[in-house]
C-alpha cells in the first residue's frame, strides 16, 4: 500500500521550523545532518509518496545544506541511491570529491552508503527519487562511479530522461499494483539511461584506494550470486592480499566479508518485498544471492533485521 506524507513548516510555529524540518527531512529520506542559514524565517516543504520499490518526493525550500556524515551510514540497514532532478533555482551536490551544479532540468546521482553534501539555495524546489541501489546496479554495475555528475536535463539524452521521469512519477500512484510496479521499474531504467550517458566519459576518482574500492564492490555486485564468492576471490579480482584490501574496506568501517553479507542479505529483503517473486519460496530467493545454508541465512537475516525471514515478507 501506497503511504503519502507531507511536511509543511508552515504548519509548526516559527522557533520550532528548523528543528521540525531536521526531523522531516531525516524521515523522508535518510539520516542527515541539516545546517540551515536562515533559523528565524525558514521555510520548506516535502511532498513524498512512498510505494513497493521507490518513493517520490517533491522538495521546496529555502537556502540550507544537508550533510550524510559517516555516522549516520554506521546505522544504516539498507543502500539507496537517490536521484535529484532540479525544478526552480539552484543546487550543488558533492560526493567523492565531485561536484554536480543542477540547474533546473538538470539531475544527479548519489549514494547513501558514502558522505555526500547538498547545498541548496533559496527558493529551490527538486524532484527526489529514492531507490534501492541494488535496482540501479542490476541495471548499470558502475553506477557508484558515476554519481554527482550534472545529467543536463536541457537537450539529447538527458532531455529525454527528465521529461519522461517527470511525466512516469506523477502516474505511479495508480491503484493497479502490476501497473505500479512496472512504471517503477520504468522509471529506475530511465535513471539508468541517464547515467549510461555519462559511462563512456572519463571517470575521475579522488584516490586510488577509491578506485580500488568500486573495482571490488562492482565484482561483488556482479557476482553475488555465486556462493564460492568470498573476501579471497574479490582480492584474486582485483590483484591485491585481502589484508590490504580489508584495510581499505576497514576506512569505511566495513570488512570484505561483512560487504558481501550485507548485499546478499539486502538483495533477498528487495526480493521479500517485490510482488513479482511471490512465487518463489524463501529459500530459492536466498539461493539466488548466494546463501548455500538456509539454516545460517535465516539467522543472519534476523540478525540484520531483527525479524525472520518469513515475518519481513508478510509485514
Amino acid at each position: 500500500m501506497d503511504i503519502q506524507t507531507r511536511y509543511d513548516t508552515d504548519d509548526v510555529a516559527a522557533q520550532d521550523r528548523v528543528s521540525y524540518w531536521r526531523e522531516s527531512v531525516c524521515d523522508s529520506y535518510v539520516q542527515l545532518g541539516c545546517e540551515v542559514e536562515n533559523t528565524i524565517n525558514f521555510k520548506g516543504l516535502i511532498s513524498i509518496a512512498r510505494h513497493s520499490l521507490l518513493s517520490i518526493s517533491r522538495v521546496a525550500g529555502m537556502a540550507h545544506k544537508v550533510h550524510r556524515r559517516k555516522r549516520d551510514i554506521s546505522g544504516a540497514t539498507d543502500a539507496f541511491f537517490l536521484l535529484s532532478l532540479q525544478t526552480a533555482e539552484s543546487s550543488r551536490v558533492t560526493q567523492f570529491g565531485k561536484t554536480a551544479h543542477l540547474r533546473p532540468g538538470d539531475m544527479t546521482v548519489y549514494s547513501s552508503t558514502d558522505p555526500y553534501r547538498l547545498d541548496l539555495q533559496n527558493d529551490f524546489s527538486q524532484t527526489v527519487i529514492q531507490l534501492p541501489a541494488a535496482k540501479l546496479i542490476d541495471r548499470l554495475p558502475n553506477a557508484e562511479m558515476l554519481t554527482a555528475r550534472t545529467i543536463d536535463g536541457q537537450s539529447g539524452i538527458g532531455k529525454l530522461v527528465r521529461e519522461n521521469v517527470l511525466a512516469f512519477s506523477e502516474h505511479v500512484n495508480t491503484a493497479n499494483p502490476m501497473v505500479q510496479t512496472l512504471l517503477q521499474d520504468t522509471l529506475v531504467d530511465l535513471i539508468a539511461t541517464g547515467l549510461a550517458s555519462h559511462s563512456a566519459e572519463k571517470i575521475e576518482l579522488s584516490s586510488p584506494e577509491q578506485h580500488v574500492m568500486l573495482r571490488a564492490k562492482s565484482f561483488v555486485r556482479a557476482n553475488l550470486g555465486d556462493p564460492e564468492l568470498d573476501r579471497t576471490l574479490v582480492a584474486r579480482e582485483i590483484g591485491m592480499s585481502v589484508r590490504r584490501l580489508n584495510e581499505i574496506f576497514a576506512k569505511d568501517d566495513e570488512t570484505i566479508s561483512a560487504f558481501i553479507r550485507r548485499l546478499r542479505l539486502e538483495g533477498v529483503a528487495a526480493d521479500l518485498r517485490d510482488a513479482r517473486f511471490e512465487c518463489l519460496s524463501i529459500s530459492e530467493i536466498a539461493f539466488k544471492y548466494g546463501f548455500s545454508n538456509v539454516q545460517n541465512f535465516s539467522t543472519l537475516f534476523r540478525a540484520k533485521y531483527s525479524i525472520s525471514p518469513r515475518g519481513y515478507r508478510a509485514g
